[in-house]
């Protein structure tokens, strides 16, 4: 019998693994998210509470369906087998487009997959990951939901991502500033797995140099480039009519490989960031709706008194018309970000 149905909120990484930690655990999980390595983190921690050493390969099963079809029957089969030596079968189901590409789209298909959803046996885990959930499949969430749990795994806060990374350098007696702690998650995009492989490149360092506390010039010797940053400089540049300047740091971060396509992406954004902290007036507003760190909504609330509304507006739209040159084969990549740039400063 199915449990009672429950409220279907979505939990986060931390609910999940502390429930675990309890001895809690359900038959079905849906995934979800942009972290990754939280995501890896969690699989690896339901297989060593649930899967006894040794046995992973008769009671852990791991498909990779694709976005493709996936077929109840075989999904019955997957989670069927009972468990050989440890407490439980755990399932993981990567990309099964269920709750998006591939959703079931006659009523029947929906009911069928409830009712197997409803319906995996207690000595059976299956775990969907998902790429892409669309909330509004809201039929299959509340099948997930009435048996098992939902879980959202998004990018960790600045200040979780700060005293992870604090943690870190300080367990092995080195010491790193506020700003680079910031740097290096602006370096990374908020990405734990790219966090701690710079990390670790950088211990590494330390550890063959002697090193014992890490400034900006270590990291910007060591680490990826701050695309975020470099991007800040860039309209500074073009505030302050430096046109020269603003071509220097595209070129610098092209020599570094950096992707022009993603260069474009966070020129707009920027610009676009722009336009809401001219509305918004003041750091405080531009802190809480942006959901940026105050010293960032102080450099973007210095930079709004350099251009007008207009421009920024024109600018912004330029940015979709530099891409849209691109596409259509009328510039390359690198002279489409020119143009664009020297458009800019040429409204100033």
């Amino acid at each position: 019998m199915a449990k009672p149905e429950k409220n279907s909120t979505w939990r986060s990484f931390s609910f999940i693994l502390g429930e675990m930690k309890k001895g809690n655990r359900e038959r079905l999980y849906l995934i979800g998210g942009s972290e990754k390595y939280l995501i890896d983190k969690l699989i690896a921690s339901m297989k060593k509470s649930w899967v006894l050493a040794g046995a992973e390969s008769i009671d852990y099963y791991q498909k990779d369906a694709g976005n493709s079809k996936f077929d109840v029957s075989e999904f019955q089969s997957l989670c069927g087998t009972p468990p050989f030596m440890s407490p439980c079968r755990l399932t993981v189901v990567l990309n099964s487009g269920l709750w998006g590409s591939e959703a079931p789209s006659s009523v029947n298909e929906v009911e069928n997959w409830k009712s197997v959803l409803e319906a995996i046996p207690e000595f059976a885990t299956v775990v969907f990951i998902e790429e892409k959930i669309d909330k509004r499949k809201k039929q299959l969430i509340e099948a997930v939901s009435s048996v098992g749990s939902l879980v959202e795994v998004s990018l960790q806060d600045a200040d979780t991502l700060q005293r992870w990374i604090k943690t870190s350098f300080s367990l092995q007696g080195i010491s790193i500033a506020p700003d680079c702690m910031n740097s290096l998650i602006s370096r990374t995009d908020s990405s734990m797995r790219m966090i701690e492989n710079e990390t670790t490149k950088i211990l590494h360092y330390c550890k063959y140099t002697g090193t014992k506390s890490i400034n900006m010039e270590l990291l910007d010797r060591l680490c990826v480039p701050d695309v975020h940053a470099s991007v800040f400089h860039m309209i500074d540049a073009i505030a302050e009519k430096n046109l020269g300047r603003a071509m220097d740091i595209l070129n610098n971060l092209i020599i570094m490989k950096e992707p022009i396509p993603k260069i474009r992406v966070l020129f707009a954004r920027h610009v676009g960031n722009l336009i809401c902290a001219k509305e918004l007036g003041n750091a405080r507003s531009i802190e809480n709706a942006l959901k940026v760190k105050p010293f960032v909504a102080k450099k973007l609330m210095m930079q709004t008194k350099y251009f007008t509304e207009e421009q920024l507006e024109k600018q912004y739209f330029r940015c979709f018309e530099s891409d849209a040159d691109v596409k259509i084969g009328r510039m390359d990549d690198r002279t489409s970000m020119e143009v664009l740039m020297v458009g800019f400063a040429a409204a100033k």
